[in-house]
């Protein structure tokens, strides 16, 4: 006889000889069909809990602590890689000492309502108040519900953001405020079309920012201020968020996706500063008369402060702070209930940056840290209080604070030589990479006030 059949005739009696000692009855394969079954699931509400996290705009930084929390309570031994865009999730089975890695891609979209409804439902699974079928069933729900906001408001939405925008952060005049707010409605039906086109896709913001700045350079013969309107038109997209994200996951020694998302962020700046000085440059081709001074108010603009005498009546900015607020609401789809907390705690935010500016005198590094302190205090109250998501105040809070219009102006640098603009280059990047570690700084000794000990059975859901 072969070695190979004497060793197969060996493992067939083992089997043999055990089923005599010991059947397996049919309560035991209808228990191990079930304990199967029940694995399999907690895998499946583990894939579509991290996918739903990432599509409607977790924190990037907290995506690992939430899966490996929530795995825990499941009892799945599973470990978690997140880079932007993708997760990677395995799990462990000790009994056969076997591992199943899933690759999970989804892109980051903000959809704070339903961000919140999966929050709750993983509270719930978290504290065992619900089974995993019950889990899986809300969380298809919740996917499946309908926009809230049709996709004809976005351009309106765009436009009114861009219109206080121009107002409030770039020194604009209400005619300034009015052009930026129409190309931003341009920008948003051209991003509507563009997403049809795949080959279009990689230069669909390049393209637009060349319309937006050959629009600016264009109308500055009538008296119009080139700076105010190129910024403001495409505020939705500016990157300082990212580059904000970036510097929390750097200080959580998530190495690799922080030093993905930072270059990224600069590299997406310059990326939009140089559309935005090609379609300028191309219409000084086409108008040879332009005039290449432009007029002292619009001079004034581009390095206009918070504390500089505004070209509007500031006493404007009661209406146009919750305005602005408001548009970035319906941006990031939060529910109209959520309206009020949400503007409340953004304008506290930038209420804090104005007087700290203009009435303490205090310097740069207090004016990154102490706002941002601020809004995080308010949302880890709000939640610890309601035992809600406040996310998506704090959230709003940090829109204020970004430098995004700060990281335009480097990449705009980078192809000109208007002095105006400030030290150009590398200056440019630090000062957004300054900028966003005293936001990061601030957010976090926020949550460390009210969270000393972290939390015990909710994964936290903040910055």
């Amino acid at each position: 006889m072969s070695p190979a059949a004497s060793r197969r005739s060996s493992i067939d009696s083992m089997f043999t000889t055990a089923s005599q000692f010991e059947p397996i009855t049919l309560e035991d394969r209808i228990r191990i069909t079930f304990e199967i079954a029940n694995i399999l699931q907690k895998q499946e509400f583990l894939r579509k809990l991290v996918k739903s996290l990432m599509l409607y705009g977790c924190p990037a930084h907290r995506l690992e602590y939430i899966m490996r929390h929530v795995s825990t309570t499941l009892g799945v031994d599973a470990e978690y890689v997140y880079m932007p865009n993708v997760m990677f999730m395995t799990v462990f089975d000790q009994g056969t000492h076997t591992t199943e890695t899933h690759f999970i891609r989804q892109a980051q979209t903000f959809e704070m309502h339903k961000l919140g409804e999966v929050y709750r439902i993983e509270k719930l699974v978290a504290h065992g108040e619900v089974s995993v079928d019950e889990a899986l069933v809300f969380i298809d729900s919740v996917a499946k519900e309908p926009p809230f906001y049709p996709r004809w408001l976005n351009p309106f939405v765009y436009g009114l953001a861009s219109f206080c925008g121009c107002l409030i952060f770039f020194g604009g005049f209400w005619y300034d405020a009015l052009i930026a707010a129409g190309l931003a409605m341009m920008f948003a039906i051209y991003e509507v079309f563009s997403g049809r086109i795949q080959s279009f896709q990689p230069i669909w913001e390049v393209t637009v920012c060349i319309i937006i700045g050959f629009v600016a350079r264009a109308v500055t013969q009538y008296g119009f201020c080139f700076t105010p309107i190129a910024f403001s038109s495409f505020i939705v997209i500016l990157p300082g968020y990212p580059m904000a994200v970036a510097v929390v996951e750097l200080v959580s020694r998530q190495l690799v996706s922080g030093v993905v998302r930072m270059v990224y962020s600069i590299v997406y700046a310059f990326l939009l500063g140089y559309g935005i000085q090609m379609g300028s440059e191309l219409y000084r081709t086409i108008d040879k008369d332009i005039l290449e001074q432009e007029t002292s108010e619009c001079s004034r603009a581009a390095d206009i402060t918070t504390c500089d005498i505004q070209r509007i009546d500031q006493r404007f900015f009661f209406l146009l702070v919750p305005l602005f607020a408001l548009a970035y609401c319906v941006f990031v789809k939060a529910r109209p209930f959520r309206w009020p907390t949400m503007i409340v705690v953004s304008a506290v935010g930038y209420v804090v940056n104005y007087l700290l500016q203009c009435h303490a005198h205090a310097p740069a590094q207090v004016l990154q840290v102490v706002p941002a302190f601020a809004i995080g205090l308010l949302g880890n109250l709000l939640t610890k209080v309601t035992g809600k998501m406040s996310f998506d105040a704090v959230l709003l809070g940090v829109f204020y604070l970004v430098p995004g219009g700060l990281s335009i102006k480097a990449g705009y640098g980078m192809f000109t030589n208007d002095d105006s603009l400030g030290t150009q280059g590398a200056s440019f990047a630090l000062a957004m990479i300054e900028s966003s570690i005293g936001i990061t700084i601030g957010l976090f000794v926020a949550t460390l006030v009210v969270y000393p000990k972290g939390s015990q059975h909710t994964p936290l859901m903040n910055f």
